[in-house]
């Protein structure tokens, strides 16, 4: 992620979405889905997750993709957790893709070593949940998805 190019771009459009939620696994909960809107967002979102999504950079900055980050805050007050990251085409107003930390899925084994380990320290019951919040997301948004 060393030389990311700073770009910042406008937002697409699409709103911000907030889900106040209680699930025995997670107890009570804050979802948060917002835009990420410039390349160091990006990176720092794809440091946090270990994945690359800092490679949209230049499809953000011209509008053919939007990046959203699904997260949550624990009623405790630490500080809010990355949980989905979420591609978007804004102009057919589709998700094309959907990863959490380590590109897993929601509701699927994990792959690598690395994914195993987030899915040990608890991480499995947030990115699984995260499915139901970016569900909601899209039926507010009126979005479809193809990821």
């Amino acid at each position: 992620v060393d030389n990311v190019v700073f770009q910042s771009w406008q937002t697409c459009g699409l709103r911000p979405y907030e889900l106040e939620d209680e699930t025995p696994e997670l107890g009570q909960v804050r979802w948060t889905v917002q835009e990420l809107s410039s390349s160091w967002e990006l990176a720092a979102a794809g440091t946090s997750m270990g994945h690359c999504v800092v490679s949209y950079s230049d499809q953000c900055a011209d509008g053919h993709t939007s990046v959203w980050s699904i997260g949550l805050q624990r009623e405790d007050g630490t500080e809010r957790e990355a949980v989905l990251t979420v591609a978007v085409d804004p102009k057919r107003r589709v998700v094309t893709q959907a990863r959490g930390r380590y590109n897993m899925l929601p509701n699927q084994a994990p792959r690598s070593a690395q994914a195993q380990k987030a899915v040990s320290s608890g991480y499995a019951q947030m990115i699984n949940r995260s499915e139901h919040v970016l569900q909601r997301w899209c039926e507010y948004e009126r979005l479809r998805r193809e990821d």
